[in-house]
């Protein structure tokens, strides 16, 4: 990447960062909280009107019934969109397709702003998803922008899309997308998600995912006489205790890829919801409980499952319990791709000559929608890179820096102009 041209892309992001403001501002207003996923279309006509002016050919995509199964209870009868926007240069290919997800997870308390207000003050926007990862869309929009305004034209095709519920797993959204063909590698070069995994880093991959729900059934009986009954309490409490036996001893191998903070180069394993009973004086008949499972890049589901699933046929086969059930949430493997490859190249190239510094690399803690592109889309050339900060992802008051949000552009637009070649 030649330095005048690095400067005609800064220049260009500096003279639109008032622009940048107030677009991010007015997006946050816009209250995506998921569950339930409320304003979804209006979210993407939003977003669909503003790459629409940039010359972008937009669709709008409502995503059909028999892909919504994944919904969660509270979401159903919400409908699902998504919008992608494409830019062709002189040329269809090579294509590069940048992709964040607009829904956000509930605000919370201990807010001193409105988390819907888009307050801009002190150099920060405020607001849910400010960080993760309304800002990733907003940053990867005028990526093309800021390369038009530069007088800038790019050879091959830009593609910017934004997809629902990848807070809620992301069946709905990126994993219709890809799907439906719209992201593979059939038609796509080089995939960027645009999630919060900080400004000066690369996200080569992230640790798996397993949430489940186990539920144990028991005998119910009075509570005077509980000899008479099974109570599948006592039995989530004999699964909790052997989890610490069995399977915490494992989850002390530290995992050797940078994954990032350093305290998530474990597995984790956390009970996260827990519910039986219906009256203090009935022992019940149920009792069921979810565990959120975060695997290293060196795990597996299969393994991870066959540990939890062999202990509870043991608990069964001591009469422990009657019986139980296994009810898969999430059930997605590590992701990586390989460093050594012409997009990552690009990307501390270009991060380097903005930032001034070497970009590090690192794997994020949790899933995020690389994994569709790289597992479904069968694209290796698919990474994580935006302008937010992970520490500030559903905390209260999140917000972004504005300098960061100007420097993730100017990184984005460079990159797409290394990689897709630009007309003299």
């Amino acid at each position: 990447m030649e330095s005048a041209m690095i400067e005609r892309i800064r220049a260009s992001a500096e003279a639109l960062r008032p622009r940048m403001e107030a677009f991010l501002s007015d997006f946050l207003k816009i209250d995506t909280e998921n569950p339930p996923g409320r304003n979804y279309e209006r979210c993407v006509r939003f977003l669909g009107e503003k790459m629409q002016s940039l010359g972008c050919e937009v669709e709008y995509i409502e995503v059909p019934e028999e892909a919504l199964d994944s919904l969660p209870e509270e979401s159903k009868g919400f409908p699902r969109y998504i919008v992608v926007g494409t830019y062709k240069g002189t040329r269809e290919r090579p294509a590069i397709h940048f992709s964040g997800h607009y829904d956000v997870v509930p605000a919370g308390g201990g807010w001193t702003v409105d988390p819907y207000g888009g307050l801009v003050a002190d150099g920060k926007i405020f607001g849910r998803g400010a960080s993760d990862m309304k800002s990733g869309i907003v940053a990867q929009i005028f990526s093309l922008e800021t390369l038009q305004h530069a007088g800038i034209a790019l050879k091959g095709s830009f593609v910017s899309s934004a997809v629902p519920d990848e807070e809620t797993g992301g069946q709905p959204g990126m994993g219709y997308l890809v799907r439906s063909g719209r992201l593979t590698k059939e038609n796509t070069d080089y995939c960027i998600i645009t999630e919060p995994l900080d400004p000066d880093m690369i996200c080569l991959g992230h640790r798996g995912t397993l949430w489940f729900t186990l539920t144990f059934k028991g005998v119910q009986s009075h509570g005077s006489m509980p000899s008479e009954g099974l109570n599948p309490i006592e039995g989530m409490r004999s699964l909790l205790e052997r989890i610490d036996r069995r399977i915490r001893p494992q989850l002390e191998r530290v995992s050797e890829y940078p994954v990032s903070p350093e305290q998530s180069r474990k597995s984790t394993l956390c009970i996260t919801t827990i519910r039986a009973g219906s009256k203090v004086n009935t022992i019940p008949d149920t009792c069921s409980a979810s565990f959120d499972w975060r695997l290293i890049p060196e795990q597996s589901v299969e393994w991870a499952k066959g540990e939890i699933l062999s202990i509870c046929d043991d608990l069964v086969s001591e009469g422990v319990i009657l019986e139980y059930a296994y009810t898969p949430i999430v059930e997605a493997d590590p992701t990586m791709v390989d460093e050594h490859q012409p997009l990552v190249d690009a990307l501390k190239t270009c991060g380097k000559a903005v930032l001034g510094k070497e970009m590090g690399i690192n794997f994020s803690p949790g899933m995020d929608d690389q994994r569709f592109a790289v597992h479904e889309g069968g694209l290796g050339a698919a990474v994580v890179y935006g302008p937010g900060r992970l520490a500030l992802a559903h905390k209260s008051d999140e917000h972004i820096a504005v300098d960061d949000l100007v420097k993730g552009v100017e990184i984005m637009a460079a990159v797409a102009a290394e990689l897709l070649g630009t007309e003299e």
